[in-house]
């Protein structure tokens, strides 16, 4: 099941994002990979993402089978422009369509908040979510460096026609 994030799932879905973080050693740079999960594992960092709750033009998505969080997405609309941050799934619940659901409802809370074109990037080893995007029409736009150096793959998708 697909809901957005409340108050009191704020917890589940940090502890989400770490595991999400594990589960990349040795698929991204390990120096990256510890940088988030030591960010994401401080106090202040639950905060954060509770801050994230007051902008109304934040989505912040759960998946959860029963009270476990599974996956999780999150971003933002500004104007016509959508941009999902960071998408992932535990790694016992990949292959099960958990991230599609996912991407999949992102795009239609963009679309109602007015996107017209939704983007996102992702690193080149995470060839699952390079397919994903592919499959629901995301292009490649080109490459991009986040703020950490890490080479990405920018992609787009126009949300209305």
């Amino acid at each position: 099941m697909i809901r957005h994030l409340t108050p009191q799932y704020v917890e589940g879905f940090i502890e989400c994002y770490i595991q999400v973080f594990k589960s990349l050693y040795e698929i991204l740079p390990d120096e990256y990979v510890t940088k988030q999960i030591r960010e994401a594992s401080q106090g202040e960092y639950y905060y954060r993402v509770l801050g994230l709750l007051d902008d109304p033009s934040n989505i912040l998505l759960i998946s959860h089978q029963s009270r476990e969080i599974t996956g999780i997405a999150w971003g933002n609309v500004k104007g016509e422009l959508g941009w999902l941050g960071f998408m992932g799934v535990k790694k016992l619940f990949r292959r099960r369509g958990i991230g599609r659901s996912l991407l999949n409802r992102f795009i239609g809370e963009a679309k109602i908040k007015g996107a017209a074109m939704l983007s996102l990037d992702t690193h080149s080893s995470l060839i699952t979510a390079i397919r994903l995007y592919e499959s629901e029409g995301f292009k490649r736009k080109g490459m991009v460096e986040n703020p950490y150096g890490l080479e990405l793959i920018l992609f787009s998708k126009k949300l209305i026609i």
